[in-house]
């Protein structure tokens, strides 16, 4: 597919202030100048934050009234149940707040829906189980904004409930709750709005002990999820996230340290891009297929020996995972070929009746990548069909989906992602109504993929001290990514070796300096096949460490002759 390269140009007066300023590189200060960083203030606080840049939980609103009533639950011996969600954000959720409230001395449990029995959120039948447990008050995390009726349901069950969640309230209502502490409800001033799931739970912990240096211990569990949700790792996000990543490192939590041992991760060296790929698949694993029960007994494990037996199922779990990953894709894209008319269709929405719930989300994340259109994918085993959806840029998914509200029984999610439920014989309406949106909303330039990339470099300018100034912008992710530079006049040095897994590797040279190119075929594959002569390339370069030496590796982001 052909990409539109942006190749930014900055004030070169301002990167030199601010390289002169910070002591840094000039390729630095316009990596920062290009993330709407401008002055030595900003630049400073990007750089340097710690924890106590981040806001008071106590901004949030509905914090005080939530605090107040898990307090008093505490104090009477009232059973506290947290109710997650079954992915990995859900699980740290629940797992933060299991290992906080016990550590207060509340009587709590978890409750974790099974995905394919009863989906996503709080569920009637669960609402009755409660019941029966005797429970006085439901803390939800990563879940609860769109349950009304489960609300109302508990309420007439004499149970309070306190709802924490980050998704977007549908229309701005929010559930009849003892509390809500929602940033995006109606009348929440609290500054950052983008804080996943657990990052919720782990304001309500401070909030809870009124000592943050007691709950940052937990700032793992913060990482993992808000990683594995794809929020944005900016601002407060990027704070937690980047000291989260440092607790990860030291493996204090037995069931942590047994994934990291088991998935063959250096802790030293343990990135943001580890928990995306690496350790959040393992968690979701269980999740996906079925019941998330042995990962959330892996998070709140306090002996190495008995979570090491679990991390290795997530990890087998995991790898039959990708097994119905990759026929799913094979049978969505057989389908795309059969079907889809792209001058006509600016979405894509698909459905098969044996395909898993659990898998179709990360499906439409590699279809939308591929072919870059707004993606629905959608299992029709039961009458009420279950969706994933994920979107591109200038698309608003969650928007697109509160306009086809009406022919929707559920409906939840974010900008670029959601989740949906819909009757079977409501699907031929909505997907004519869904597409007909991205006809309106997306023009032609719409549907080509922009790369932005922030300068273009010499291979010479790749220097050890460059690719150590650039690890200051980490962590990587959603809204901070790798910084990405061009290179002219490139060509290829020796063959196309396969990588283990999916993927190329092959040597590029300008001439003067050598470095080895990696292309990971997750996405659309580049077609290498007639890598001859001189092209360009585009990369984000990074330093991998072998046997005690340093090199330069570029991983490929495109490549035009």
């Amino acid at each position: 597919m052909r990409k539109i390269w942006n190749i930014r140009s900055a004030d070169s007066a301002l990167c030199k202030q601010l390289a002169d300023s910070l002591t840094i590189s000039p390729a630095l200060a316009q990596v920062l100048v290009n993330r709407g960083i401008t002055t030595p203030e900003q630049a400073d606080t990007y750089l340097n934050a710690g924890l106590e840049s981040c806001h008071d939980p106590r901004l949030l609103k509905g914090m005080d009234r939530a605090i107040d009533r898990i307090r008093r639950a505490i104090a009477i011996g009232e059973r506290i149940v947290v109710y997650g969600d079954y992915d990995v954000d859900g699980l740290t959720s629940t797992a933060l707040l299991h290992y906080v409230l016990s550590e207060l001395g509340a009587v709590v449990q978890c409750y974790i829906p099974h995905r394919v029995d009863e989906g996503y959120g709080l569920n009637l039948s669960a609402c009755q189980t409660l019941r029966k447990s005797h429970a006085r008050l439901v803390i939800t995390v990563d879940c609860g904004i769109s349950s009304f009726a489960e609300v109302e349901a508990l309420r007439g069950f004499g149970i309070d409930t306190v709802v924490t969640d980050h998704h977007q309230p549908v229309k701005g209502k929010i559930p009849p709750a003892f509390a809500v502490i929602n940033p995006y409800q109606p009348g929440c001033s609290y500054p950052y709005k983008s804080l996943a799931g657990v990052g919720l739970a782990y304001k309500l912990a401070v909030a809870l002990t009124e000592d943050e240096a007691r709950v940052r211990k937990h700032l793992d569990l913060v990482a993992l999820g808000t990683v594995s949700d794809v929020a944005p790792l900016s601002g407060e996000n990027r704070i937690l996230v980047k000291y989260g990543l440092q607790t990860l490192s030291r493996a204090e939590k037995p069931g942590l340290k047994a994934l990291i041992d088991v998935a063959g991760i250096r802790t030293d060296r343990l990135t943001a891009e580890h928990v995306g790929f690496i350790l959040g698949p393992r968690i979701n694993a269980t999740g996906r297929m079925g019941s998330a029960e042995q990962a959330l007994q892996l998070l709140l494990s306090v002996d190495y020996a008995a979570a090491l037996p679990l991390a290795q199922a997530l990890d087998s779990e995991n790898r039959e995972r990708q097994k119905v990953e990759s026929k799913t894709l094979r049978e969505a894209m057989a389908i795309i070929d059969r079907e889809i008319n792209f001058k006509e269709h600016r979405a894509l929405v698909l459905h098969h009746d044996t395909w898993h719930p659990g898998v179709i989300g990360i499906v439409a994340s590699r279809l939308a990548e591929r072919y870059y259109r707004p993606t629905v994918l959608i299992s029709t085993a039961e009458e009420v069909a279950k969706g994933s959806c994920r979107s591109i840029r200038n698309f608003h998914i969650f928007n697109a989906l509160s306009q086809c509200s009406h022919l929707l029984e559920d409906f939840g999610g974010h900008e670029k992602a959601a989740g949906l439920s819909i009757r079977r014989d409501n699907l031929a309406g909505f997907k004519e109504l869904f597409n007909s949106m991205a006809v309106e909303t997306l023009s032609p330039d719409d549907l080509v993929p922009v790369i932005d990339i922030d300068k273009e470099l010499s291979f010479s300018l790749l220097t050890e001290e460059l690719l150590n100034d650039i690890e200051r912008c980490a962590p990587f992710g959603m809204a901070n990514p790798r910084p990405v530079f061009v290179s002219h006049a490139v060509s290829r040095k020796g063959p196309v070796r396969p990588m283990r897994g999916n993927g190329n590797a092959f040597w590029v040279s300008d001439g003067t300096v050598t470095c080895e190119a990696l292309v990971n075929n997750r996405g659309e594959e580049l077609d290498l096949s007639g890598l001859t002569g001189n092209f360009s390339l585009v990369y984000a370069p990074s330093l991998r460490e072998r046997h005690g030496i340093n090199s330069i590796q570029l991983k490929v982001k495109d490549i035009q002759f």
